[in-house]
């Protein structure tokens, strides 16, 4: 009985691990993840609004101005604005700003958005420090540096509540929040989608060169640049200590892995275990990384001496698919050649991650990586799948009542799909996990949004959500869920955060995931 209890409640029957982790949003949203406002800030702009030229960490080299951060509701700068609450976060206080150079400081778009106090320049240091006040009910925070020397550098906004001279990379309440789950899954951190190079450009790989370094002054993308530093992941991990779930760029060239590897085997805490994915949603023709696969399985097919069709093979489709479970396994391998061998399965972790309504196609991949390297088991640590539960097929004017009622229907008619993912995984000896999962009223159709909104913080969704989990993953045998995402704006183009504000972790989605993640 203790056994089918612990998988009911998606707790693992070996040392009550749960089996419940997160994703988190991208940057500079809901999450308020870093102090240094300034890492995700906005790229740097003229003071008419055109591109600055900036030297190579990303610093402007003229007058420039740049938005710090925008945490209004969606579409309050052209109403009606999506959310019928108008709900908007508490981004209010005192932050400390420095920067190398001099400038005059101002406000743009709303004078009344912040005001500047005790601005001094230290001659000897040729740096400015100065206070910037942002009022309650404000938040739009763009700041104009007037009257430079050629631009400024190393341009610092911490947030209320931080000391000027502290180390402190992450938020309290963002910590606060990573606490409860014992994996992070990093795909919006890493950009993961749509910021790899054409497969037919003259450089079509990623190379370890191209990453952002954590002396950039922002980790948006930048020429080749996009995603989060490395180096912030392992920070991050060691300080929470928790699992990581990291997307290797779907252009990453061999050295790149082998340099992350290299990274991660010197600085990631040794107890700490890593998920290993290529790209995100190679399956998914939305995303561009969709069509990168498939032009590089094509151009090797083509050159000749290709595995990919080692059995005569001719459909280009299938091809893909190849590439795509060779890539997961040689990732595996690249990271295995750096911890050592003996760490695949261990704490290195490879997941083959395609698209839950095409439970053939895992059969296929495995089966081909079978026939073509040998059992999967001995490259692979599970597939995993997407089983969000959405409002498909709801009226238009659906009330919240109605809503909710599709939701679990959406979540119930997913239950074939998810089993016969399972059963595969189990075929071969791997886990099934859900690399991305929760409720889905995305997609940027306006039409019933404030209802859709309702629905998705309506007390009811509590019990969606363990049902959706307890009754229709863990019950069928499903493993690791990675709920899509901790925070997140809610608007027309999802409400896919836990909480839509990371001070506040009461809400009945987050109420859910800690009653998973306690087994009450």
């Amino acid at each position: 009985m203790l056994i089918v209890a612990c998988l009911i409640l998606g707790i693992s029957s070996q040392g009550g691990t749960p089996k419940l982790g997160a994703g988190l949003e991208g940057i500079g949203g809901r999450g308020l993840e870093f102090v240094d406002v300034m890492k995700t800030a906005r790229p740097w702009e003229t003071l008419d609004g055109r591109p600055a030229k900036v030297d190579a960490s990303g610093w402007p080299l003229e007058d420039a101005r740049t938005v710090a951060f925008d945490m209004r509701p969606t579409f309050a700068w052209a109403p009606p604005m999506d959310d019928p609450s108008g709900y908007q976060i508490d981004v209010s206080g005192r932050y400390s700003l420095s920067f190398k150079g001099k400038a005059d400081l101002s406000a743009g778009e709303d004078p009344n958005s912040f005001r500047i106090e005790n601005q001094q320049f230290n001659a000897a240091t040729v740096e400015t420090t100065a206070e910037l006040v942002v009022p309650k009910g404000r938040a739009l925070v763009i700041i104009n540096f007037r009257n430079t020397d050629n631009g400024v550098k190393n341009v610092r906004l911490l947030r209320p509540g931080y000391a000027r001279d502290g180390k402190s990379l992450f938020t309290k309440p963002f910590l606060a929040a990573i606490k409860q789950f014992p994996a992070m899954r990093f795909m919006d951190w890493l950009q993961s989608n749509g910021t790899n190079p054409f497969f037919g450009d003259a450089k079509n790989t990623t190379e370890w060169s191209d990453r952002h370094v954590p002396a950039d002054a922002h980790f948006g993308v930048a020429g080749r640049k996009f995603g989060v530093p490395w180096e912030y992941i392992v920070a991050l991990g060691n300080q929470t200590q928790k699992d990581i779930w990291i997307n290797i760029p779907v252009a990453a060239s061999d050295d790149y892995i082998r340099q992350l590897a290299k990274l991660m085997k010197r600085d990631l805490n040794p107890k700490l275990n890593i998920y290993l994915e290529y790209s995100n949603e190679v399956w998914n023709w939305g995303f561009l990384q969709a069509t990168y696969n498939r032009m590089a399985a094509e151009a090797e097919v083509k050159a000749g001496k290709s595995n990919l069709n080692n059995d005569g093979e001719t459909n280009w489709d299938v091809w893909r698919r190849r590439r795509h479970a060779r890539r997961t396994m040689e990732i595996g391998q690249i990271f295995a050649s750096e911890f050592g061998k003996d760490q695949l399965n261990k704490r290195l972790r490879p997941v083959m991650a395609w698209w839950v309504i095409a439970p053939d196609h895992y059969a296929d991949m495995l089966a081909w990586l079978e026939k073509t390297y040998g059992p999967p088991r001995n490259y692979l640590h599970a597939v995993a799948a997407a089983p969000y539960f959405n409002i498909h097929g709801a009226p238009k004017d659906a009330s919240v009542d109605v809503l909710i009622a599709h939701f679990r229907k959406s979540s119930d008619s997913s239950v074939p799909h998810r089993k016969a993912m399972i059963d595969i995984a189990r075929k071969y000896g791997l886990k099934a996990f859900c690399y991305e999962g929760g409720s889905d009223t995305g997609g940027g159709d306006p039409a019933n949004v404030a209802n859709r909104i309702r629905a998705e913080r309506d007390p009811r969704m509590k019990d969606l959500i363990l049902h959706d989990l307890r009754d229709n993953w863990y019950a069928l045998g499903g493993d690791l869920f990675m709920y899509f995402t901790l925070s997140s704006a809610y608007s027309r183009y999802g409400c896919w955060g836990l909480t839509d504000d990371i001070t506040k972790l009461d809400t009945p989605k987050f109420q859910a995931a800690r009653e998973i993640l306690t087994g009450n």
